[in-house]
């Protein structure tokens, strides 16, 4: 019986949710805190994700290997093998983000950061990592509407954060490398959302059987 090894990786990747999750509260506190100690911790934990990323993509192939699943048991295991890839690069963003905090000599404007809504970019990201994670726990797609409605929040924050970097850059000619490094943040986390959206897509075909990608370009299109 297979079971068993199914409920090891679903533990293993809801671990691995929570711990980037907390990748992305400390990446947040290093970013509006400047706080390059914190920033440290967050490159040092990321050998942790990798580590499970690594694990558990094996641990996938072992299933398929060995038991050869059908069904939804396939589904589930091709699901997480896309999945940790998606929560993986969410863990490399946050670790960027904190080596651009660490490659920095001082914080960023306040002002600046407000007008990018950086802090309302960084609570969308949590709620749409909080949504991901109770759908996969409780088998129920459900929870992942928000996902979607947050990337396109987080669409808008970017040109938001893209003008008013840019109208900073004009004004300040002097502060230009700390204006584009900013920017580097707010592209980071919109990827974040990215891959986020990629998660839900693949609870959606692990739970129902459905390529929602393209059911959402099919719809789209009519």
């Amino acid at each position: 019986m297979h079971s068993a090894e199914l409920n090891d990786l679903k533990k293993d990747l809801l671990r691995m949710c929570i711990l980037v999750q907390a990748q992305m509260h400390k990446a947040k506190e290093t970013l509006l805190k400047f706080d390059k100690d914190l920033a440290y911790e967050v490159v040092m934990n990321e050998q942790k994700i990798d580590s499970f990323h690594l694990k558990i993509t094996r641990d996938c192939e072992s299933v398929l290997s060995i038991f050869k699943p059908s069904a939804l048991d396939l589904r589930f295991v091709l699901a997480t093998f896309k999945i940790v890839g998606c929560i993986e690069r969410c863990g490399d963003f946050a670790e960027w983000i904190a080596l651009y905090i660490s490659e920095i000599e001082s914080s960023f404007d306040k002002s600046l950061l407000k007008k990018c809504q950086m802090f309302e970019m960084f609570e969308e990201i949590d709620a749409m990592m909080y949504a991901v994670y109770q759908a996969f726990d409780k088998k129920d797609s459900s929870y992942l509407k928000i996902v979607f409605e947050k990337d396109e929040i987080l669409g808008r924050c970017r040109l938001k954060a893209m003008d008013m970097i840019g109208q900073y850059i004009r004004q300040n000619p002097d502060q230009s490398e700390r204006g584009l490094y900013l920017f580097a943040v707010v592209m980071k986390l919109e990827r974040v959302g990215d891959q986020l959206k990629n998660v839900a897509h693949e609870i959606i075909f692990y739970l129902e059987a459905v390529e929602h990608k393209h059911v959402r370009k099919r719809a789209t299109t009519r």
